[in-house]
C-alpha cells in the first residue's frame, strides 16, 4: 500500500522559494549565454542549454521535492523573456509548465530518475516551441517585435529554423536529448557529490 504524502510536506517554505530563485537564477544565466557560445544556433542551442542547466536542475528539484518546481521555474523562465517583449513566452512555457507537473503527479515525481528526465526534457521542448509557436498564431506581430531587436539576416535564419518543419522537429529532438543527457548527467553527480556531502 502506497504511503499517503502529507499536505504539509507539499506546503512550500521560504527556504523553498529562496533555492527556487538561486537556482532559476543561475539556469537563466546559463539560458543568456548560452546563444553566444553555441554562436546563436537555432538547431542546437536548446539542446546546450539543457545539458548544461541539468544538473543544476537535479539538485534543485531534489532539495525542494514538491509539487510546482517545474511550473514555477516555467513561469519565472517566461517571465524573463516578458521582460524583454516577447510575451508569447510565458504562455508557452506556463502550459508546457503544467504539462510538466502532470508527468510528475504522485508521491516522489521529483525523485524519480524517470520521470523527472521526461518533464525536464518536455520542459525544454517548450523552451525550443517558444520561437516556433507565435509564428503559427501571431506570425505577424511576433516578426514585427522580431524586427526591433534582429537584422535581417539573423531574422531570415530563425525564420528558417523556426518555420520550417523539419528544423523545427529537429531542434526540438535535440532539446529533449539533451535535456534527457542533463539529468542523467546531474542524477550521477548528484548521487556521487550531493548526497555524500549530505548537501540535499
Amino acid at each position: 500500500m502506497e504511503a499517503q504524502v502529507s499536505p504539509l510536506q507539499n506546503r512550500w517554505t521560504l527556504r523553498d522559494f529562496i533555492t527556487l530563485a538561486i537556482f532559476n537564477v543561475v539556469m537563466l544565466i546559463i539560458i543568456t549565454f548560452c546563444p553566444i557560445f553555441t554562436f546563436a544556433s537555432y538547431l542546437i542551442v536548446g539542446g546546450i542549454t539543457a545539458l548544461l542547466n541539468g544538473p543544476l536542475y537535479v539538485v534543485m528539484a531534489n532539495k525542494i521535492n514538491k509539487r510546482g518546481v517545474l511550473f514555477l521555474s516555467a513561469i519565472i523562465t517566461g517571465l524573463y523573456f516578458v521582460a524583454y517583449g516577447y510575451a508569447y513566452f510565458l504562455l508557452v512555457l506556463g502550459v508546457m509548465g503544467i504539462i510538466c507537473e502532470l508527468v510528475l503527479w504522485g508521491q516522489e515525481g521529483y525523485k524519480n530518475p524517470v520521470r523527472n528526465a521526461i518533464a525536464y526534457a518536455l520542459f525544454y521542448v517548450g523552451y525550443s516551441l517558444c520561437g516556433m509557436v507565435p509564428l503559427i498564431f501571431f506570425r505577424d506581430e511576433y516578426i514585427a517585435t522580431l524586427s526591433k531587436s534582429y537584422s535581417k539576416v539573423a531574422l531570415d535564419e530563425m525564420l528558417y529554423y523556426y518555420g520550417t518543419l523539419s528544423m523545427a522537429i529537429t531542434t526540438c529532438l535535440i532539446s529533449a536529448a539533451g535535456g534527457l543527457v542533463g539529468v542523467m548527467i546531474g542524477n550521477m553527480l548528484f548521487r556521487k557529490h550531493v548526497k555524500k556531502a549530505k548537501l540535499a
